[in-house]
């Protein structure tokens, strides 16, 4: 385990004491020099400038936290690494969910890897790579998958344009076994057609499952509105709770057309309305509805787009409110930017400026699966609202 050696400065132990994964140029000693004589993506053991051991773990100059911890003990990083780490965070998911096939098995920062991104689907495993260090070991990690589930397939999926940030290139790629994409895969009594090559993220959004749980309780004779709608998942949950009937609003015709293969596999074909265009404009002349949900994309993406985001958000949020005249409203935001009270501030706003009265009955947030590390605030991402409208 001969690793090249990386000092941290006074600063770098400072915020290695306060539990950080992520570090800077400027936490660490010879930052230039280390730059030019280590090759990018490097695996590096972390030291203090008196040479007292702190962790291994990857470097990279090119990328804004160029070095980034992945365990805080003398050992070597190699396929046995990876597969006591899957294992430890396989134990932690059996106790919340003992019984499921499809859940998030790595959430990076949240389960101590930074860069890593697994998603069991059943038999079909999603890997998201999105930092170079992490990009060179993922030979050990396909291994360390093979052994610990032995998968039908493997899947890199690595298209996120948080790579670019990285240099790294985009692509999605099949390293092991085959699937037939789609893939069919049954969560909660539900069957969902999950699209890999083409889909969003890791093909669905398992983050949303509590949330989706909740709205088979509410949803009974209801005619819901599913605004960014992707293939279906709060619609399918609230057909599942008795809904009368779902209008899935998405821009993305690939997504509600496999959203219509679901409903003919639920045999509930009848009872769902795809509307595709911009949530926007659909909106502005809403179909009439008991139940509305809106889940949009990060529309939030840096602080720099803060206040142009904050303004979609807002708006959103007006049309949905505006949308509604009496039932339920569900509002979330997958922008990490966008805090909690933020949110209750803007479903204020627009509350007073609609002349309307609600009542919280409501506060999500991620699955369990998607586990928040206290120390790296930006794996707390997911929130959400729900208001009865009288």
């Amino acid at each position: 385990m001969n690793y090249p050696v990386i000092k941290l400065n006074d600063k770098g132990f400072k915020n290695y004491l306060n539990q950080h994964l992520w570090f800077t140029s400027k936490d660490i000693i010879d930052f230039r020099k280390i730059s030019k004589n280590l090759e990018p993506g490097s695996l590096v053991k972390i030291v203090t400038k008196e040479n007292y051991f702190l962790g291994i773990g990857y470097f990279n100059p090119e990328s804004y936290f160029s070095l980034k911890i992945l365990t805080k003990h003398e050992e070597p990083i190699n396929k046995d690494f990876f597969l006591n780490s899957f294992n430890k965070a396989l134990r932690l998911r059996k106790i919340f969910y003992p019984y499921e096939k499809c859940f998030r098995l790595i959430f990076s920062e949240g389960d101590f890897l930074p860069g890593l991104i697994i998603d069991i689907y059943e038999k079909v495993i999603i890997v998201q790579i999105q930092t170079l260090g992490m990009e060179k070991l993922k030979s050990y990690i396909i291994s360390a998958l093979i052994e610990l589930f032995n998968p039908e397939a493997i899947i890199l999926k690595n298209d996120s344009a948080k790579r670019k940030e990285e240099r790294l290139d985009l692509y999605v790629k099949i390293v092991y076994g085959k699937i037939e994409d789609p893939i069919l895969v049954n969560i909660d009594g539900i069957k969902f057609l999950i699209p890999i090559k083409q889909g969003q993220k890791t093909g669905f959004f398992l983050d949303q499952r509590e949330n989706r749980r909740f709205i088979v309780k509410i949803a009974e004779k209801q005619t819901l509105i599913d605004v960014f709608s992707y293939i279906g998942g709060f619609s399918f949950y609230a057909l599942k709770g008795g809904a009368k009937k779902v209008f899935l609003i998405d821009r993305s015709s690939l997504a509600l057309d496999i959203a219509e293969e679901i409903a003919k596999i639920n045999n509930c074909k009848d009872k769902i309305i795809t509307l595709h265009g911009d949530a926007f404009q659909i909106l502005k002349n809403p179909p009439k509805s008991d139940l509305i949900i809106l889940d949009p994309p990060a529309f939030i993406k840096s602080q720099k787009n803060f206040s142009e985001g904050e303004k979609k958000y807002k708006f959103l949020y007006f049309l949905g409110l505006k949308a509604i005249e009496k039932g339920f409203f569900f509002a979330f935001s997958c922008s990490y930017f966008l805090k909690m009270e933020m949110l209750w501030s803007l479903i204020k706003i627009n509350l007073s400026k609609l002349n309307k009265k609600g009542k919280v009955i409501y506060q999500g947030g991620q699955a369990p699966d998607h586990p928040i590390n206290p120390f790296v605030e930006e794996t707390s991402y997911l929130k959400g609202l729900g208001l009865y409208i009288s």
